[in-house]
């Protein structure tokens, strides 16, 4: 976790607080205290909040609880089977819910985390409408599939070495956590361990990771995706050559289309993607544009 950080500290310029939960007191009003004094120390409609857990947890499958444990021993809290337990799924609310302004991102690096993807929007999924756009905020998470492994061979480790890899091809440049977590599945290092990123709110996007705090570039550039969403919602149907597109046929498309539309005239603040559908025999259009 140190490790950890230590890269977002130095090589991003991100402030850094790392805390470890003990039995000292309830683990969860620990867990209340320390996400509500963060939110109330960074967060900002700017910024990005980013969460990390690494250790222990347990998966109750009938109550749908993600539980976090201080140790590996829960039994060393004494009471009821929960008094040492911390309720994930409760941080995780809280961060979802209006009390929070800024961006987030959740890291969970601990066994049973992707037990609750039925909570989450898999960004694997394209059939979103304009409608699940409804809020500008960010909400991602990137959870271990399998019992984390240890050194080496670590969710955190890969997190690790995908930072620092990013870092060194894009420089002071953003990148976005799709880039983050394609690193980290691609790394060669990795044997056995899988990891899956899920939205937890409605707008899709991905985060943009940028290291801050240098002078020459202006703060504004690094916000470019909290936008506030436009006034107005332009709908264009593309009629396409082929029955479907692959992921770098949308990026590529995507690209093209913010390239072509950046003018101030104009006033773009993001283009969604919001699904494809095949075209049916007999289909005409309405109305049709003209270069």
């Amino acid at each position: 976790m140190k490790e950890l950080a230590h890269v977002f500290r130095e090589r991003f310029h991100f402030e850094t607080d790392v805390v470890e939960l003990n039995y000292q007191s309830k683990p969860q009003r620990q867990m209340d205290r320390i996400v509500t004094t963060f939110v109330e120390t960074h967060d900002q409609p700017h910024n990005l909040l980013i969460v990390y857990y690494t250790g222990h947890a347990t998966h109750y499958k009938n109550a749908g609880r993600l539980e976090l444990l201080p140790s590996a021993e829960p039994s060393a809290a004494g009471g009821s089977p929960t008094s040492g337990q911390i309720n994930w799924y409760k941080t995780e609310d809280f961060l979802c819910s209006d009390e929070v302004d800024g961006d987030v991102l959740a890291i969970l690096d601990t066994e049973y985390a992707s037990n609750g993807d039925v909570r989450h929007v898999s960004n694997d999924k394209s059939d979103s409408n304009h409608d699940d756009q409804g809020t500008a905020r960010l909400f991602q998470l990137i959870s271990s599939c399998n019992k984390p492994a240890l050194g080496s061979e670590s969710l955190t480790r890969e997190l690790i070495d995908g930072l620092n890899e990013l870092r060194e091809e894009n420089g002071h440049s953003a990148f976005s956590t799709q880039d983050l977590h394609h690193c980290m599945e691609m790394n060669p290092i990795r044997y056995g361990i899988s990891s899956k990123m899920w939205s937890l709110l409605p707008n899709k996007r991905h985060i943009l990771l940028t290291p801050i705090g240098q002078p020459e570039h202006d703060a504004s550039e690094f916000q470019q995706h909290r936008r506030r969403p436009g006034r107005g919602y332009l709908k264009l149907g593309l009629e396409l050559r082929d029955s479907s597109l692959n992921q770098d046929q949308i990026d590529h498309l995507a690209s093209i289309l913010s390239s072509s539309l950046d003018d101030q005239s104009i006033g773009l603040r993001g283009i969604d993607w919001l699904g494809f559908e095949r075209r049916l025999e007999g289909y005409s259009r309405s109305q049709s544009l003209s270069p």
